[in-house]
């Protein structure tokens, strides 16, 4: 068996992003099926996603009615997946560990999706997401698992012809996120930890394999402090 390549996130996204939405990737159900039983009133909102892959997720927003979706990502090929799904979305290259060039208050409600475990600074992006938010706006980030991460357990796939492809990654404790609310100026509203049991009787063998306690992921609700 021959070794794992790393590649750095863009690469690794960009061999990646043809093959995403049909790999069976247990942690991107877990992440959808949290967002899909979020109860968000964004009837004709402006929604941005901070690293939206394939635009999976702001497909899944569009159906709820929002007006204007906005998404970047740093990966070229990934945002070629998402605009084949529908040309009226604003996407755009970016990394979300620098500035974002949007205006402040640009968005009403603010995704971020199973993408924190690639920065090693969360303060960053999430001061971003702070500034971009409009007033009585809501952020929404559903991650990797603390408990899970810290197991050295990340996103990897394997190509077609069986190469095994990882990338960079960092765990977070549950106090780094805390610090990292604190220091961009976020409160939690809502913490939920989606358990395998908690993902419905669709979920793959892969996840009902782990036990029903095994936890997959974690969803924070903030809004300005």
């Amino acid at each position: 068996m021959s070794e794992p390549v790393t590649l750095d996130v863009a690469a690794a996204y960009d061999v990646w992003a043809a093959s995403y939405d049909g790999y069976d990737n247990p942690m991107v159900f877990a992440a959808s099926y949290a967002l899909s039983q979020a109860s968000l009133p964004l009837s004709q909102k402006t929604c941005l996603e901070f690293g939206c892959g394939t635009g999976r997720n702001l497909a899944a927003l569009a159906a709820r009615g929002v007006s204007n979706l906005i998404g970047f990502d740093l990966s070229s090929a990934m945002l070629a997946e998402a605009r084949k799904r529908d040309a009226s979305w604003t996407l755009f290259q970016a990394d979300m560990s620098a500035p974002i060039p949007l205006p402040d208050q640009s968005a009403d409600f603010i995704l971020f999706s199973l993408t924190l475990e690639h920065v090693a600074e969360l303060a960053p992006p999430l001061r971003e997401a702070r500034r971009l938010l409009r007033t009585g706006g809501t952020i929404k980030i559903i991650e990797i698992h603390p408990f899970v991460s810290l197991q050295g357990i990340s996103a990897h796939f394997k190509t077609p012809d069986g190469a095994e492809i990882t990338m960079p990654a960092f765990a977070h404790h549950f106090q780094d996120w805390l610090g990292a609310f604190d220091q961009a100026g976020l409160r939690v509203d809502r913490l939920r930890e989606w358990q395998a049991a908690d993902l419905g009787a669709g979920a793959p063998l892969k996840i009902q394999r782990r036990g029903p306690a095994w936890p997959w992921v974690v969803d924070w609700t903030l809004s300005p402090a």
